[in-house]
């Protein structure tokens, strides 16, 4: 492959399955979406509470549970919200498994968010953790009788931060029967964190802090030790259900003389996973669509014209110079599948399949010459070969679900890396958009390229998952962007 760019190119011409419309939610749809369940850290919203939903918000378990839930409020009219979350079946689309644990519970219930009174907000020149947790909208958590698990309150996080998305932390309040015990067990996960202590011992410090990124890093996924988002499923994508410690660090060298003058020292890297399971899988809200994953299978006859099909349109061809045959198709997917250091993958909107990625370890990659590469950095090559599912609203899912999976997949990787040619602006806009800086320019044989990078710190700082509604992403004002 001669270019390590995405393939994005606006193209109207399409090459697989899609649906009849698949057009942008209306400018109407995006502006009541983020109107009810969005929060930007403005005045004017802090003074305001979020206008009530026209109809239920709807979550959904990844793959391989798809459960769907709905989001409601009890309340009568004009009275403070009270949300529920509910099993729908309506929503169901019954390819799922049942989880393993119940995630609903029905005496539990969580108000709508609130903020401090202005007499009552920290100074802005306060920038400490115990003022930034009081500027943080808050929330209280109630149930009748019986404590909800972890795995519940799990869900309820889920439906927080989905619901307030922008939200960087969220200041929760529990109330009801030993609350103490569960909180003492919620901190144990990560998901959960203790209010920060002010310099005066008086002031204020209730509640406990929800933070997005902690999420989003799986703290407290109820479905085993890999977080939710991905899962570890055999080829028939059933779970596999045993459980090992952590894959451990062994040094391993790698060597691919004398086809290259090429040796490396690496740590050993985890098997791969089964060729065609799901790998990722995330409910996409604004789309109400799962955007899912799945690991190539060389030997899938449908996997295999699909890449050749793609590879041979010239818009992919222009970027990944890979135009052939099924039989030089199936040599090079073979081959990449032998190759411990890099995993191909297929990716989805509910099971209809239009883009292309390979994951590899960097320190095993020539991008492992050109930079002091961490033993568990990634990077990814990509390309969409149905450009119908293009616009902000989709990439802004798919982007940030690749750059998750890289993150998830092993958690002492601490950057991801990437390569696009220094010209490729519209993949060095989403880059940024995602978190990504240039760290330095690159002259390759072929091209000039950006060495894009960003930390674990950063993206989940940042939480990119949401589309904020615009139209056309924007363009960096990194100096290095424009050389």
């Amino acid at each position: 492959m001669a270019s390590a760019g995405a393939v994005i190119a606006e193209s109207t011409t399409g090459v697989y399955g899609i649906r009849p419309s698949d057009s942008a939610p209306s400018n109407s749809s995006i502006s009541s979406f983020n109107s009810q369940v969005c929060w930007q850290p403005t005045m004017a919203q802090q003074s305001q509470e979020s206008s009530p939903a026209a109809e239920p918000f709807i979550l959904k378990l990844p793959h391989p549970y798809l459960t769907a839930y709905s989001v409601t409020n009890a309340a009568a009219h004009g009275q403070p919200k009270t949300y529920h979350i509910h099993l729908s079946a309506a929503h169901a689309n019954g390819n799922g498994i049942p989880p393993p644990t119940p995630l609903h519970h029905d005496g539990l219930s969580f108000g709508d968010i609130a903020f401090l009174a202005a007499d009552s907000i920290p100074p802005k020149g306060d920038n400490s953790s115990w003022a930034r947790a009081r500027r943080s909208p808050y929330v209280t958590v109630s149930w009748i009788e019986d404590r909800p698990s972890i795995p519940q309150l799990w869900l309820v996080a889920y439906a927080l931060v989905s619901l307030h998305p922008f939200a960087e932390s969220l200041r929760v309040l529990f109330s009801g029967n030993d609350a103490s015990s569960l909180i003492s067990e919620l901190y144990s996960t990560g998901l959960f964190h203790p209010h920060p202590q002010g310099s005066n011992a008086s002031v204020a410090h209730d509640g406990h802090m929800l933070l997005r990124g902690t999420f989003w890093q799986g703290a407290a996924s109820p479905f085993g030790a890999r977080p939710v988002w991905v899962p570890n499923l055999d080829a028939s994508n059933k779970p596999i259900t045993s459980e090992y410690p952590p894959y451990p660090f062994q040094v391993a060298p790698s060597t691919q003389f004398p086809a290259l003058p090429r040796h490396t020292m690496h740590p050993a890297r985890r098997p791969k996973p089964a060729p065609g399971s799901v790998i990722y899988s995330r409910w996409i809200p604004h789309l109400q669509e799962h955007f899912t994953m799945i690991a190539l299978d060389h030997t899938n006859d449908e996997h295999l014209r699909l890449f050749n099909v793609w590879q041979n349109d010239p818009r992919v061809a222009a970027g990944w110079n890979e135009t052939g045959t099924v039989e030089q198709h199936r040599e090079y997917l073979h081959r990449l599948h032998e190759d411990p250091h890099v995993l191909t993958m297929f990716a989805g909107f509910d099971g209809v399949l239009f883009a292309y990625f390979e994951v590899y370890w960097a320190m095993e990659d020539h991008m492992g010459a050109h930079y002091l590469a961490s033993p568990y950095d990634r990077g990814r090559h990509s390309l969409v070969g149905d450009t119908r599912f293009r616009g902000p609203y989709r990439v802004s899912a798919w982007w940030s679900g690749l750059m998750h999976y890289m993150f998830l997949d092993e958690p002492r990787t601490w950057n991801l890396v990437g390569e696009p040619a220094v010209t490729s602006s519209t993949v060095l806009a989403y880059d940024f958009a995602h978190g990504f800086h240039v760290e330095k320019l690159m002259d390759l044989p072929h091209k000039r390229s950006a060495l894009m990078m960003v930390n674990r710190e950063k993206f989940f700082t940042l939480s990119p998952f949401v589309w904020d509604g615009e139209k056309k992403v924007r363009p960096s004002l990194d100096a290095l962007a424009k050389l």
